[in-house]
C-alpha cells in the first residue's frame, strides 16, 4: 500500500536509470571478472564461462531498453502532454534488486577467484541469480519497455 510519502519518479526519469544500473552493473562485473583474470585469481576458460553465463539475459534487456529508446528519438514538443508517472513501489523494487544482483554475483565471483568456491558450483550459482533476478528484472523492464501498441 502506498502512502503520500512514497516517491513517484517519471517514467522517462525511470528508464535511464534502469538503463544505467543495467549498463553499471554488468560493466563492473566484467571487470571484477577481467581483473580475476588478470591477476590469476580466474582462469581463461573460467573467465569466458562466466561471461557466456552472465551476458545472453543482458543482451536481451538492453536490445529492449535500446529499442525503446529509439522508438521515440524525438523530444515532444507539445508543454501540455503530462509524463506518465511510476508507482513509488515500482521505483523502489529497482532499487532494490538491481543492488542485490550486484551484489550477488560479485561475491560469487570473488569467492572463486579466491579459491573458495569451485567453477562448476560458480556456474550453478550464476544460473541461479540470472534465472531468478532475471525473471524481477525482466518483469520491470517488459513493463516499463513494452512496445507501444
Amino acid at each position: 500500500m502506498e502512502t503520500n510519502k512514497t516517491k513517484h519518479m517519471k517514467e522517462k526519469t525511470l528508464k535511464n536509470i534502469i538503463l544505467f544500473l543495467m549498463l553499471s552493473a554488468k560493466l563492473l562485473i566484467i571487470g571484477l571478472i577481467l581483473f580475476h583474470y588478470a591477476t590469476q585469481g580466474l582462469e581463461k576458460n573460467e573467465t569466458y564461462s562466466i561471461i557466456t553465463l552472465i551476458l545472453p539475459l543482458f543482451m536481451v534487456y538492453l536490445t529492449i531498453i535500446i529499442k525503446d529508446l529509439l522508438s521515440n528519438p524525438f523530444k515532444s514538443t507539445d508543454s501540455k502532454e503530462k509524463p506518465k508517472i511510476v508507482k513509488g513501489s515500482i521505483s523502489a523494487i529497482t532499487f532494490i534488486i538491481f543492488p542485490i544482483y550486484f551484489i550477488a554475483l560479485a561475491y560469487c565471483i570473488n569467492q572463486t577467484a579466491k579459491g573458495e568456491m569451485q567453477t562448476d558450483d560458480l556456474q550453478k550459482v550464476l544460473g541461479l541469480i540470472e534465472s531468478a533476478f532475471g525473471v524481477y528484472i525482466g518483469q520491470i523492464i517488459f513493463t516499463l519497455f513494452k512496445q507501444k501498441e
